[in-house]
């Protein structure tokens, strides 16, 4: 109970009219324990206490390979489908270490093996600088479906209680719980339970109305898997009787009210009558400021004043491994729903990680974009300390209107400073193009040669101090809005994001795609210094390749959203690439580009 403030303790005994029982302020604790993680670390007006419910399609757990790589320990999502009635039409797991591809297969053909009944899509999802380990934390999600709509939880419901033995090698009670609450039509929604009072005590407020209350009492003796029932009133006798028939304990253990307070009862005979308002924990906490930065003097000592030929830095970023190539999956079936994840990337000092916060949002977000949907729902897992970063987490969720569609977690279970951003989209057809030379390429946004903490510093070894990098949510957002029409409704052929390495390394990106059969040809004016031009990490810009039939088009829609747009290229036969009259990159050096 370590982050109960004393104004928590003093708010509690005010709302109650009298001092809790340590049992009782330990299952208040858990149930407004995910509330207290976030006030310790991120500005208050970033907290939503408003309950989940429109997260229904993306349920997750972690979960532990070991060095031998197969799965430790139990695992219920499966368990937790099933009280939903419904099984995912897509699973995605995403790896926070890069397995031997011994492990990723054995774990693939598990899963497949496991699953063979209702066949969900299996999908498999790395980030691009995850460390390679034989074992490690595995983020499983699964994606449900549309088929069981999802009915309303209203007062005068009743709760009914399900013993369920543990989850086993088979999903041999999952198949009959999920049979059993589709048979009926009384019952409204199953719950999976953990063990634990206070977390069980939250599930079931986030499921309720506002206006309602529970009047419950937990079973005496109960376990991480079991489940409690919502049912329609006045009778669970049919729903019991369907329970029985397949071997199952069942028991009422309350229903859902209309009343100023809850009515609970754990697992004694004791009765605590809780005001709806104990569980909103009072918000108190500082805000987070971005810090200005100051120059760092040990990078002042890098500083040359020889600079290196731009060819020659060009061919250190190829050699490094860029442009970094990221697949949409690692392996598996093909995807029905788009998932994207952000980098693992470690938090630097020296840099600006207020910005880097606002960038693992950003990223995936761009991301969805690229492919032509809006992000469907948003998955922040973290165990990170640094209040900076959480903090431009957060102001990116809150820039891009995701807060209804965005869940923040801090996870114990992560190891320090580990995080992981999940981004779920819409996926949509697919369509091959041609091309030609006739193809234009244009810039979406605009080059502003952020160059500072940017890869051609580490490449180079030459410091700039330009300020701090910007986040301009409204331009980032109309440019998403943009690339989801145009990508949609395959106006464009193909889109990238401008990343680490600048205008540059998204050119050799786009050659990369082109497969070398064309050379590129861009012509761009601006008065930013050569390096500025070819090397600023401008994240909010996008290159797109587009055909000339579609140039009107594309245009019409930039002027839609406010987006500024011009072409700056044009495919061409000879390949190589040239960039103004400040660079031409032959296609002896193209070739070394990396293709995984």
């Amino acid at each position: 109970m370590k982050l109960f403030s004393k104004m928590d303790l003093e708010f509690i005994q005010r709302s109650l009219g009298r001092d809790p029982g340590k049992k009782e302020l330990n299952i208040l604790y858990g149930a407004v324990e995910p509330v207290l993680k976030l006030r310790d670390r991120i500005p208050a007006r970033f907290i939503s206490q408003e309950p989940t419910v429109g997260h229904h399609s993306l349920r997750y757990e972690l979960r532990e390979i070991n060095i031998q790589g197969q799965w430790t320990g139990t695992h219920y999502l499966m368990r937790e489908c099933s009280l939903l009635g419904a099984w995912p039409k897509q699973l995605s797991f995403i790896w926070l270490f890069e397995p031997p591809k011994k492990t990723l297969r054995k774990i693939h053909d598990f899963e497949k093996t496991l699953t063979h009944e209702f066949a969900p899509v299996i999908t498999h999802h790395l980030a691009l600088d995850a460390p390679r380990k034989k074992g490690g934390k595995v983020c499983a999600l699964a994606i449900l479906g549309n088929d069981n709509p999802r009915k309303k939880v209203l007062s005068q419901q009743l709760l009914g209680f399900i013993k369920i033995p543990k989850p086993g090698k088979t999903l041999i009670n999952e198949k009959k719980i999920k049979y059993i609450l589709n048979q009926s039509a009384l019952c409204v929604e199953g719950i999976a339970l953990d063990g634990d009072h206070g977390k069980d005590l939250r599930k079931l407020l986030n499921r309720i109305p506002n206006s309602a209350s529970l009047d419950l009492a937990f079973p005496k003796r109960y376990k991480k898997g079991d489940g409690i029932v919502i049912s329609q009133g006045p009778s669970d006798s049919a729903l019991k009787g369907l329970l029985n028939g397949m071997s199952y304990e069942y028991q009422r253990v309350g229903c859902i009210r209309s009343e100023p307070v809850h009515t609970l009862y754990f697992s004694d005979v004791h009765e605590r009558r809780w005001p709806k308002g104990l569980t909103l924990i009072s918000l108190h906490g500082k805000d987070i400021e971005r810090p200005t930065l100051k120059p760092d003097h040990q990078r002042l000592s890098k500083h040359s004043s020889k600079k290196p030929a731009l060819l020659t830095i060009i061919k250190k970023m190829i050699k490094a491994g860029y442009p970094k190539f990221q697949k949409k999956q690692i392996f598996g079936d093909t995807q029905q729903s788009i998932i994207q994840v952000s980098e693992l990337r470690s938090l630097q000092t020296g840099r600006d990680i207020f910005f880097d916060g606002i960038r693992s949002v950003a990223d995936v977000v761009r991301k969805i974009a690229l492919q032509g949907s809006h992000i469907d729902e948003l998955r922040v897992m973290t165990n990170i300390g640094d209040t900076r970063f959480l903090a431009g987490q957060q102001s990116a969720i809150h820039a891009f209107d995701l807060k209804h569609r965005a869940d923040t977690r801090i996870l114990d279970a992560l190891e320090p400073n580990q995080h992981q951003v999940i981004g779920l989209g819409s996926s949509i057809e697919s369509v091959e193009w041609n091309h030609d030379t006739s193809d234009f390429i244009a810039l979406l946004g605009g080059v502003k040669g952020e160059i500072e903490h940017s890869l051609y510093e580490e490449i180079s070894g030459i410091s700039h101090f330009a300020g701090q990098k910007s986040f301009d949510s409204i331009m980032e957002y109309n440019i998403n809005q943009t690339l989801v029409q145009s990508v949609s409704s395959s106006v464009i052929k193909n889109a990238l994001a401008i990343e680490k390495g600048g205008l540059v390394c998204t050119v050799l990106a786009l050659y990369r795609y082109l497969k070398g059969q064309f050379g590129i040809k861009i012509h761009i004016t601006s008065r930013l210094t050569a390096e500025e031009l070819l090397f600023g990490e401008s994240y909010a810009s996008a290159l797109v390749l587009l055909g000339e039939r579609e140039l009107m088009e594309f245009q019409r829609i930039c002027m839609l959203h406010s987006v500024p747009c011009s072409t700056i290229g044009r495919l061409q036969l000879k390949k190589d690439i040239s960039i103004n009259k400040l660079l031409i990159v032959p296609e002896k050096t193209l070739k070394l580009i990396p293709s995984k």
